[in-house]
């Protein structure tokens, strides 16, 4: 029996739309059969806990799984009294019009009926894809959305597909239905418009202020799971809070949970601790919960601002992203890049950005300033003002890094390491990232690039014996993985006889592949990953080494070693702590009435036996190496007489006369 298309369901708003197709099990019989029986199940009153029986499938889901899963559409309601069938899908069931069925489907899922317009002439999933990125801003990273959308179509009949091109095209059937739903055109998204322009004052609790003014050293970089809807976090939380309060046992808690969100013993765990983590939670016993003196406070009056407060107390890059989109519009791996660099996440974690960006546009602190690209609101640049947020930091002593504009660029430089690394489409990127990146480590370095070329000729400036040069393969990869088909080793080889080169080395993401490592030791290539390159990098910048001491991490093949350094970074730190000390030996006699300030090599020995900041204590001969240094012309800190030496200058002067020959290298470049 054929509904007439006038008696087909209204088609909701965009925003009110389903992102996802019915998640059923599939099976032999196919989508539609098995959405017919589950919801002849629900008519005839079957118990949620009954598995679903469906042939060819070896899904184990219960009826009451199925229902929460199609309960955004609409097709069924949840009632005091248990599941019902809502009148949309009586009617399905009753004229089993398979078009009716098509109807209901494109009137309340997003970039359904859309795709059966565009099926006016064939295209291939990718091609559906593309459009919905660009022209319905649903930013899907795969095809699986569409093709889900595409099985649904073609068991309905109204799309067929050609095995040899890869293409869709609508049926007979198909192009004469899609005259009678309605199709959302493209979607003009306004981004300029900030709907917090004209707000007064930032809603925020005085206490919700204090909160930030002393954040710990020790904050979360990860936010953790939280149950539903990212936009609605706020009334979850809030929903938890009233439940828990006075305190709950995990199974009571787990009972309200399976009852209204359908979720798993592990979920509701996973969302504990996030609560915990947030201080909210606490354990009172090995099964009772209950809520804190923080959760009770908020509760009061439940401001959004209020909770980001908390959350900006316990986890890392709340606030600050904030600041970083103040200064400009960034992606998610932007800000998963900066994360990473400048405020300590262990790696790019583009899911905890997603998930902070989600709650931020919630709170309308920031905005969507493109597609893929946000900005900060003015409410956002108001609650900057009032909340203490931490500076971005280059290594775990940043006082020693005291030219706060080189600290800043070196910041930039990892970042867009990062980004090149993963700008598939753009390959000269990361070459050209790379070749500066061997400049800081104190290397001389060509971008040649091009066929037959190397893409980066690093070479090591020495005599003789101690120069060497590198050829070095940059691999930027969507995702950051590099696998052993992106390596053509016998090129590599190539390139390191054209160039005359001692080793090969591959920079890239990251190289996880075992395949790709065991060939890169058989052919004698190092595998640079990143983090490995940007912790040269940063262990470089507090302690530069000789520039041929880095032949050691090229002599041994695969993934490079930076622990084969360590022992040259020890001998820099030991020469810095001896000059150090030496100074402090000669400053502290500078005034005794008895030495005149004068010691011998013998003196300062025996001063530095006790000192804590030498594993082994410095021999005579680098005690006088030291005191030569510090007497002569250039530093000219410490005079040498007949006697022994004594202080004529501070550590200050040294300092400064350093800084002085380190411009004067620099000008020169």
């Amino acid at each position: 029996m054929r509904v007439n298309f006038s008696d087909y369901p209204k088609s909701l708003s965009w925003e009110m739309k389903s992102f996802s197709m019915p998640n059923i099990p599939r099976g032999t019989l196919g989508m539609k059969e098995n959405l017919k029986t589950i919801l002849e199940m629900v008519r005839n009153n079957v118990s949620p806990s009954q598995k679903l029986n469906i042939e060819g499938s070896e899904s184990q889901i219960d009826l009451g799984t199925a229902c929460v899963r199609l309960r955004p559409m609409k097709l069924l309601l949840k009632t005091q009294a248990g599941w019902t069938l809502s009148d949309e899908a009586r009617k399905w069931l009753d004229t089993e019009d398979e078009l009716y069925l098509a109807a209901f489907l494109c009137a309340r899922i997003k970039f359904l009926a859309e795709i059966l317009y565009y099926l006016d002439e064939p295209k291939t999933a990718a091609e559906l894809q593309n459009i919905a990125n660009n022209e319905y801003a649903l930013t899907w990273k795969t095809t699986s959305d569409i093709n889900a959308r595409l099985v649904w179509l073609r068991q309905l009949g109204l799309v067929e597909f050609q095995d040899f091109s890869l293409l869709y095209f609508l049926t007979d059937l198909g192009k004469e239905f899609v005259k009678n739903i309605e199709v959302v055109e493209p979607i003009k998204q306004d981004f300029s418009f900030d709907e917090t322009l004209n707000e007064g004052k930032v809603e925020v609790s005085e206490w919700a202020i204090d909160f930030c003014s002393n954040l710990p050293s020790d904050r979360k970089s990860t936010i953790g799971y939280i149950i539903g809807d990212m936009k609605q976090f706020q009334t979850t939380i809030a929903e938890f809070i009233q439940l828990i309060s006075g305190g709950k046992s995990s199974d009571q808690v787990m009972e309200y949970a399976e009852e209204n969100y359908a979720i798993a013993p592990s979920s509701l765990k996973s969302f504990f601790s996030t609560l915990t983590n947030m201080g909210i939670v606490e354990r009172k016993t090995s099964t009772i919960y209950d809520v804190t003196d923080t959760a009770r406070l908020w509760s009061e009056k439940e401001l959004i601002i209020d909770l980001l407060c908390i959350m900006h107390r316990q986890f890392g890059f709340m606030f600050e992203m904030l600041g970083v989109l103040e200064e400009r519009s960034m992606s998610n791996k932007e800000l998963a890049a900066i994360a990473k660099v400048s405020y300590g996440f262990e790696r790019e974690n583009v899911d905890e950005i997603r998930r902070r960006v989600a709650i931020f546009q919630t709170a309308k602190l920031i905005r969507n300033d493109s597609i893929d690209k946000y900005t900060i609101t003015s409410r956002g640049r108001k609650l900057l003002g009032l909340i203490k947020v931490e500076k971005p930091v280059l290594a775990e002593n940043n006082e020693k890094c005291a030219d706060e504009f080189e600290n800043a660029q070196d910041l930039q430089f990892f970042t867009e390491l990062r980004l090149a690394a993963k700008d598939s489409s753009n390959f000269e990127r990361l070459e050209k990232q790379v070749k500066v990146a061997f400049e800081k480590l104190g290397f001389e370095a060509q971008w040649l690039g091009g066929a037959g070329k190397t893409d980066v000729l690093v070479r090591a400036a020495g005599n003789s014996l101690t120069t060497y040069t590198v050829t070095v393969d940059a691999k930027s990869t969507m995702s950051g993985n590099v696998t052993d088909g992106l390596v053509d080793f016998d090129t590599l080889e190539e390139h390191r006889r054209k160039h005359k080169a001692d080793f090969s080395a591959v920079v890239g993401g990251n190289f996880q592949n075992e395949r790709l490592i065991k060939r890169a030791i058989e052919h004698n290539v190092v595998l640079i990953d990143i983090d490995t390159l940007e912790n040269l990098i940063r262990n470089h910048l507090e302690v530069p080494i000789q520039v041929t001491s880095y032949k050691k991490l090229f002599e041994t093949p695969g993934i490079a070693d930076v622990k084969c350094l360590e022992e040259e970074r020890e001998k820099i730190t030991r020469y810095g702590n001896l000059l150090h000390a030496v100074m402090d030996c000669l400053i502290a006699e500078r005034d005794d009435e008895v030495t005149g300030g004068i010691l011998q090599e013998r003196d300062i020995y025996r001063s530095l036996r006790m000192n804590d900041s030498f594993s082994s204590v410095p021999n005579i001969d680098e005690i006088s190496a030291m005191l030569q240094f510090l007497a002569s012309p250039l530093i000219g800190c410490v005079e040498k007489s007949k006697d022994g030496y004594s202080a004529v200058g501070t550590l200050d002067d040294a300092a400064q006369k350093f800084d002085f020959y380190s411009r004067m290298c620099k000008s020169q470049k």
